[in-house]
């Protein structure tokens, strides 16, 4: 049921972001994104945000999450990735978002670091995974904070070379 304005009416309930009969443990790659809680730049602090950087799964070998490309913007986070046969996107979301945000408490960080939830894109057969990668690399050249998202330091991948795509 939507309003006067159109929006969505939750009554008070908060809606999932999750689609209702997706099964998220199948193997698929997503497009996932969040902010920080309340949209605050603290991702704008270089030993932060590569402490944070450093504990995704950079190594694809043997690991249950092959990741594609990272992205993180001062206030926000993208990342491209394929969860392992039977993983799930939601947990490793959490979990990461529980580690950290013991790393942001430990670097003099107070309160919350994330925004509840994220949003998610399935990929489609038809999309290309290396376009799609470097998309995501391009977003501080969308937003006017790096000429080159090759020099860019708070993004990468685990796949592909930077300098390639």
């Amino acid at each position: 049921m939507t309003g006067k304005t159109g929006q969505y009416k939750t009554y008070a309930k908060r809606r999932s972001l999750r689609l209702p009969a997706f099964d998220y443990h199948s193997p698929h790659t997503y497009h996932i994104t969040w902010g920080t809680f309340r949209r605050k730049p603290l991702l704008a602090h270089s030993d932060l945000t590569s402490a944070l950087i450093n504990m995704l799964p950079l190594a694809p070998e043997g690991l249950d999450i092959v990741l594609y490309a990272y992205c993180f913007m001062p206030d926000h986070v993208h990342l491209l990735l394929r969860p392992g046969q039977g993983k799930d996107v939601t947990s490793f979301v959490q979990t990461y978002k529980g580690k950290t945000t013991r790393t942001y408490w430990k670097s003099g960080g107070r309160g919350r670091l994330w925004q509840r939830g994220f949003y998610d894109h399935i990929l489609r057969s038809e999309e290309n995974l290396q376009h799609v990668t470097r998309y995501i690399l391009e977003n501080p050249v969308r937003k006017g904070i790096a000429n080159s998202f090759i020099d860019y330091p708070f993004s990468g991948s685990a796949v592909f070379d930077k300098n390639v795509l």
